[in-house]
């Protein structure tokens, strides 16, 4: 106890306190930074592209809902069994993803998705017939194929790296960063 009383110790102790909260105030200050950072990738009024808004996150409800039409086009039946399988396991990868706003989740399942509709156009183009539908094939494969597109503008990705640049790698933040095991604002690959 006696080791306690001593002024040494006690100014040991109010150091590390207050080294302790400092950190932790600048984890949780820099977490936020990187959270808005990332939130580029769902709020549509973040990003700009020649004077259209361009939201990675939009685009990829977009392709939600044209994978929902194309998997009331194809059907479930016969030859489309496994390919509307495929299209709707992606699909609701894909949207389990978006609801964890994981950024390297949504991604790979954007990545099975589209492979899915490959799959759908590679049948389709081998000529399985489709079944009566109200719905236009070419219409939500054009459609899809677009919304794709917009994904790969780097839009986002320039927005995390310019924040990288500019906000994570100056100094001392890079160094707090490290220390206070921050991770950086994912990009979408």
């Amino acid at each position: 106890m006696a080791f306690f009383k001593k002024r040494s110790t006690a100014i040991g102790v109010f150091i590390l306190v207050v080294l302790v909260f400092s950190l932790l105030g600048c984890h949780l200050s820099l977490s936020r930074a990187c959270r808005q950072a990332e939130e580029a990738f769902f709020d549509r009024s973040k990003l700009q592209v020649e004077g259209y808004y361009t939201c990675p996150g939009d685009q990829l409800e977009q392709s939600l809902k044209l994978a929902n039409r194309l998997l009331s086009v194809i059907g479930s039946e016969g030859e489309w069994a496994a390919p509307y399988e495929a299209l709707r396991a992606a699909r609701l990868e894909l949207d389990a993803a978006l609801d964890r706003r994981d950024i390297p989740a949504i991604a790979a399942a954007n990545q099975s998705l589209a492979e899915a509709v490959a799959a759908v156009e590679s049948l389709h183009d081998a000529g399985a017939s489709l079944p009566d539908s109200n719905d236009d094939y070419d219409a939500i494969v054009s459609d899809f194929a677009s919304a794709q597109a917009v994904l790969d503008a780097p839009a986002y990705n320039e927005h995390i790296l310019a924040f990288r640049e500019d906000v994570l790698s100056r100094f001392p933040t890079n160094l707090l960063r490290r220390l206070t095991f921050v991770k950086a604002p994912e990009t979408f690959p």
